[in-house]
């Protein structure tokens, strides 16, 4: 019987906490099978798919998250606010006639539901950025049928000098 989440977060933290690969995305497709929101959050969250927010970039600097709130205790979650984060993927919803200022005061009010971590990963994806918070999602992508999205930027490594004798 698959698993139901609350929590986005608490979702993909049970996908990798399987070790082997196969194991994580058996799991991932189970979670999938009950949440009709992993799916197009996963692919916009790495890049695969590339809607027009119409927002600006980052945590909106004047949102009021309550960090100090016990996991699963949010006003709401992003699978409930699923029909008003979709108008803003949305080019033709009548959210596009709305001033820009209106258009985030909209974004903040769903952020400002949620709990802060499902508000933080809501964020990167929208940014496109979901990687940099699940890197162990990049192995999974190209067994799920994905092959272009937002790579991660290779670690620099720095190769030891040789120390001078005098």
């Amino acid at each position: 019987m698959a698993r139901k989440f609350r929590q986005f977060n608490d979702a993909l933290d049970w996908v990798f906490e399987a070790t082997k690969k196969d194991e994580q995305i058996t799991r991932l497709k189970e979670w999938a099978s009950t949440n009709q929101t992993v799916v197009p959050l996963v692919r916009i969250g790495v890049g695969a798919e590339k809607p027009n927010w119409g927002l600006p970039e980052g945590m909106p600097e004047t949102a009021k998250l309550q960090d100090d709130l016990p996991e699963g205790m949010g006003e709401t979650t992003i699978q409930i606010e699923w029909r008003r984060i979709n108008t803003f993927l949305d080019p033709n919803s009548n959210l596009r006639n709305l001033p820009p200022w209106k258009q985030e005061m909209n974004w903040m009010q769903i952020l400002e539901g949620l709990h802060p971590s499902e508000a933080k990963i809501l964020t990167a994806v929208k940014d496109g950025v979901l990687l940099e918070m699940y890197p162990k999602l990049e192995k999974l992508l190209k067994d799920l049928g994905i092959t272009e999205y937002n790579k991660l930027p290779e670690k620099k490594t720095r190769k030891p000098r040789k120390k001078k004798t005098a």
